[in-house]
């Protein structure tokens, strides 16, 4: 039988409320609770049971309403402890809560502080509830001293001073709070436990309000014997004489300590990285604006910020496992404070970004030549594991000034360097300019329009045919998305489509690609007879997170759509990401007819080893291996090798990117089998599929 605890639960998530009932049985707890998801059934029944503790979900409704429900015991004067369920990512939005009247705060993802909480709550609510008993006892027993001092030594820490301060009298619960003994303690001044969070003026203003017979109640810093802090909730009781003035004080304290360095946890999680002990995004601004202030108040300290990132560490996380890639990011941000001056303000911003603040730096030419320092120090090998890790960085520089005169801006701008020097090349150092926030603000222009485009008819699919050279017949095409965009008119693929994969708007696009290769699909084949097969491209993004298969099947199923009228086009990067994966999905597309491709063969690093582990129908040839073949070339011996081993393997080969009729002639003396390219078409409209097909076989009965 565990020990009784009588709980109301603010909550309407069942899971959330069962989590908390069986967090407290776990931990030796009998609750008797009661979940209520209203204010007006809250209002109710909180005046039904002597509650031992209230427990409020912060999400909504109740967020909004917990200062409605503080009110509320304020104004009835129910004591009752407070504690919050909070999301970890709203601790620091909730901790104004508890200056507030909230005791404390637990995160709803890990219970492991509830019962320590809710016993510690129950215990200082007892104390409470005694004080209060013993306070006014002590008001209206004025002439018995001794037994005040009896009642008072039961249930609290107890010292009588005269009208000096000096101590006359201190219990038991005093000497073991304090360290000092009972003789150590007499005839001295409170003085003697050095507190250390209050000033001479503080003290002074104390003195002032006791010594006028005031009872003074406050939370006191003390310093224990060993050296050591203790908190305590403490009250001085003046005592006067028939003449008016004092002759003694009475101070009752209560141990708070384990609710203050709870507290100050909370702050430190709020501000601080868990992880390198370093200050957060949230905290690191406000030192930025800091030294911003600092810097137009005594134009002293100009402000420079790198934003720093590990180059591939995702690689590190994939490989060696998440426990691994945290050691190497304690080393890392160890590396960062020992090479930076001890002014340096750093900060982990989130997952491998850093960044930096110095303000001893008269130049941006200095700023670049520090941040390249920095890198090359940081490219020292790190060992782990009997290996040793090595790793580069780059670098994101803004200054006050072009680079931004607020900590956000200044902050932005330096992370928009840092994507562009990543962008340009791994391990370089990149100083913001407003050419690269006119980029970003043109991808994002690019991005948000691109949102809308499907739902305003903005995006549509041109068809491109593919000649089988040895038949002479137009069976197969690719589909091919394009963009008109309202004001710019027709945006580049290769403008929006990694805008489209970095958004996952690719997707939604994909899905639309399909539908629309369905559509001519049935107007083709379906409807006109003629054989067709059309290639739709797939990005990494769709390959994996969603399920192609389930797709394709739904489109057989709901349209007739034949599986062989179907073809996918992978690149040789996302079929090389990984092969364990890659390998099942792509087997059962062929299974069920569907005819894959592997896209650009020849742009990878690793084309020829891996062609023969993937499961595929057709390998589509790049069209750079057609820019200066010639006969005889080694460029020319090179394609026929690949020709020759794709067949080997079972596979049809497609060269793209035909454009002369001389290409055309010697892939068919290297017998490829089919060809793509200007030379055959351009891409075109759906409407032009049919009328291209017919002109193609008239042509061909011609001649």
């Amino acid at each position: 039988m565990g020990i009784p605890i009588s709980v109301l639960i603010l909550e309407n998530d069942s899971n959330s409320v069962f989590d908390l009932v069986r967090e407290m049985k776990a931990n030796g707890l009998s609750p008797l609770y009661k979940v209520v998801e209203t204010f007006q059934s809250w209002e109710a029944t909180v005046h039904e049971e002597d509650w031992d503790a209230i427990i409020c979900s912060t999400r909504e409704p109740f967020h909004s309403e917990i200062p409605v429900y503080l009110q509320y015991l304020n104004d009835k004067k129910i004591d009752i402890p407070v504690i919050l369920l909070s999301d970890p990512e709203d601790f620091s939005k909730n901790l104004s809560y508890m200056k507030s009247g909230v005791n404390d705060l637990i995160d709803r993802k890990n219970l492991l502080r509830l019962t320590e909480v809710l016993e510690r709550e129950r215990r200082e609510l007892v104390y409470r509830k005694e004080k209060n008993t013993t306070e006014t006892f002590l008001y209206q027993s004025l002439k018995e001293i001794q037994l005040q001092k009896f009642a008072l030594d039961q249930a609290n820490i107890v010292s009588i001073t005269d009208a000096n301060g000096i101590i006359t009298y201190v219990n038991e619960a005093f000497s073991k709070a304090t360290g000092y003994t009972v003789s150590e303690l007499i005839g001295q001044n409170h003085r003697i436990l050095k507190s250390a969070d209050k000033t001479k003026e503080d003290w002074t203003k104390i003195w002032e309000s006791i010594q006028k017979g005031k009872v003074w109640r406050g939370e006191i810093r003390n310093i224990k014997k060993d050296g050591s802090d203790y908190w305590a909730d403490t009250t001085i009781v003046p005592f006067t004489g028939q003449d008016g003035s004092v002759f003694q004080y009475i101070a009752i304290h209560h141990d708070i300590t384990d609710r203050k360095l709870a507290e100050q946890q909370l702050t430190h999680d709020a501000f601080y990285d868990n992880l390198t002990g370093l200050p957060n995004r949230a905290l690191f601004l406000a030192r930025i604006e800091q030294k911003i202030f600092a810097y137009n108040s005594k134009n002293t300290g100009y402000p420079i910020l790198f934003c720093i990132n590990i180059d591939n560490f995702k690689r590190i996380n994939h490989s060696l496992g998440n426990e691994a890639g945290d050691q190497i990011l304690v080393i890392f941000a160890e590396r960062l404070k020992q090479f930076s001056d001890s002014d340096a303000i750093i900060t982990r911003l989130g997952a491998d970004n850093f960044s930096i603040l110095l303000t001893h730096l008269l130049a941006i030419d200095e700023g670049v030549n520090y941040a390249l320092r920095l890198l090359e120090r940081l490219g020292d090998p790190i060992p782990l594991g009997g290996y040793e890790i090595y790793l580069t960085a780059s670098c994101g520089i803004s200054a006050f000034g072009l680079g931004g005169k607020d900590a956000d801006v200044l902050l932005r701008n330096a992370e928009i360097a840092m994507f562009h020097a990543k962008s340009q090349k791994v391990g370089t150092v990149s100083v913001f300019n407003q050419a690269m926030q006119e980029k970003i603000h043109f991808q994002l222009e690019i991005q948000n329009d691109l949102k809308k485009a499907l739902n305003h008819n903005e995006i549509f699919v041109y068809y491109q045919p593919i000649l089988d050279i040895k038949e002479n017949k137009i069976g197969h095409w690719e589909a091919l998305v394009r963009w008109r965009h309202p004001q710019r008119g027709m945006v580049s693929p290769a403008e929006f489509i990694p805008l489209a994969e970095d958004s996952g708007l690719i997707v939604p696009i994909t899905r639309f690609v399909l539908e629309q290769a369905a559509n001519v699909i049935e107007e083709v084949q379906i409807k006109q007879g003629l054989p067709i097969s059309i290639a739709v491209n797939l990005s990494p993004q769709v390959f994996f997170d969603q399920n192609i298969f389930h797709w394709i099947v739904d489109l057989h199923n709901r349209r007739g759509i034949p599986y062989t009228s179907l073809q996918v086009e992978i690149t040789e990067s996302l079929a090389m990401k990984n092969l364990t994966e890659t390998v099942p999905i792509l087997s059962n597309l062929i299974d069920i007819g569907v005819k894959v491709a592997l896209d650009d063969f020849g742009t990878g690093f690793s084309s020829l080893s891996y062609l023969e582990k993937l499961p595929l129908s057709i390998v589509k040839i790049d069209k750079s291996f057609l820019s200066n073949v010639e006969e005889g070339s080694k460029e020319s011996f090179l394609l026929i090798s690949i020709i020759n081993m794709a067949h080997d393997l079972g596979y049809s080969v497609v060269a793209e990117g035909v454009e002369e009729v001389e290409q055309l002639e010697l892939l068919k003396s290297y017998e490829c089998d089919k060809i793509q390219g200007y030379w055959l078409s351009k891409p075109i409209a759906s409407e032009e599929v049919i009328p291209f097909i017919h002109q193609f076989y008239s042509k061909q009965e011609k001649q």
